[in-house]
């Protein structure tokens, strides 16, 4: 297959960029071209940027010369949180196709920002979800098909088996303090934002509706790191729809040891013909055997959380095996159909602007914590 696409990269290690960028790599219609940020970003940032460009053999650029040098056609866009609107913008006026990292940005104003630009670019977006597996394909056949009749309620998890377990005082009562536009911190992130962002943007996606009310609680049982940071490492929340059905979300980070693979992950339909659930864990082949437990890997000083392939790789994380998927991985099929839209002219299922509702939702999702009560969205 003839090359039709050169990517730029932007970000580097200890983002998503080092997954998404090597499934653009390993698509024999792409050629990474450079991996490129905004300049002076300070020693750790570019440091990690420059440590992913050499690991793929492609030089490290400021993206201005990159945006210039070469002639790409789309940018793998992973900048920290409060850079995205700018970076983006910076990609759009250029005339790049842009794959998002999710979540789109840390406020509804710079998600707004973000979608005008690329509508006024009019070139193609598509944040990274979970709508394009095979079990999302399948619960969308499901509900647009009336083989669920009707939706009553959806709900949707979204809970991440990483990290090492702290010592959180039982009786521990975090107070919500809500949202300040910073999420994602060295060691750790806000968890209703990095993991309710799949599934906030499964049940939109699914449903074709918006939430016009939401009601969360966020809380802390698991991680020193996050009590320490004063954020959260669970959280939970319900929408009510504009069509009146009802949604939930659990969404968090819940240690390493708790579940044999990556953590429960799927979605639940109950709809006036019955009860249906699509899991990212099937179909599998559970295997037994008297094997000893998996050892828990050491802390990684700059990621106890486990965020990051690279870091789980430096101190030696090993592969579970007590369950093995029989599905595709999440960011090939991602990539693979945002590849395919740009070649067929079709629009992706999640664009920037879908994208935007997700962070309304988030937002006020984090008012309602902090206020104890409904908010209301777009009223």
């Amino acid at each position: 297959m003839t090359v039709r696409h050169k990517v730029i990269g932007i970000g580097g290690k200890r983002t998503h960029l080092e997954g998404y960028i090597r499934a653009f790599a390993a698509d024999p219609r792409c050629e990474v071209v450079a991996i490129a940020d905004e300049p002076d970003l300070g020693e750790y940032r570019e440091g990690l940027n420059r440590l992913l460009a050499s690991e793929l053999g492609v030089p490290y650029l400021r993206l201005d010369d990159a945006l210039e040098v070469f002639d790409a056609d789309i940018a793998v866009s992973c900048p920290d949180i409060k850079r995205r609107a700018r970076v983006n913008a910076d990609c759009f006026a250029a005339g790049l196709h842009v794959y998002l990292d999710k979540p789109l940005a840390g406020s509804v104003d710079d998600a707004l920002s973000i979608a005008d630009d690329a509508r006024a670019a009019g070139t193609v977006t598509q944040m990274f979800s979970h709508v394009n597996t095979p079990w999302a394909t399948s619960a969308k056949r499901a509900v647009s098909g009336g083989a669920t009749g009707r939706p009553l309620a959806i709900h949707a998890d979204m809970l991440m088996a990483k990290g090492h377990l702290g010592n959180v005082p039982p009786d521990y009562a975090r107070k919500e303090r809500g949202s300040d536009g910073r999420f994602t911190f060295v060691k750790a992130k806000r968890e209703m934002f990095d993991m309710g962002v799949y599934p906030v943007a499964m049940i939109t996606w699914l449903s074709g509706r918006r939430a016009v009310e939401v009601t969360a609680i966020t809380a802390n049982y698991f991680f020193d790191e996050h009590l320490e940071l004063n954020i959260e490492d669970y959280g939970v929340m319900a929408m009510t729809l504009d069509d009146g059905t009802i949604a939930t979300v659990a969404c968090g980070r819940i240690g390493i040891n708790s579940h044999p693979q990556g953590g429960p992950q799927g979605v639940t339909v109950i709809g006036e013909k019955g009860y249906f659930r699509f899991d990212e864990s099937e179909p599998r082949i559970e295997i037994y055997n008297n094997a000893p437990p998996v050892p828990t890997p050491p802390r990684h000083p700059m990621d106890p959380m486990m965020m990051w392939g690279s870091t789980r790789q430096e101190v030696g994380e090993a592969v579970k095996n007590n369950w093995t998927s029989l599905a595709p991985g999440s960011q090939p099929e991602d990539i693979r159909a945002f590849l395919d839209c740009i070649d067929s002219g079709e629009r992706p299922q999640i664009t920037a602007a879908d994208a935007v509702h997700h962070i309304e939702i988030i937002e006020a999702a984090y008012e309602s914590a902090k206020i104890g009560k409904p908010v209301s969205i777009g009223a």
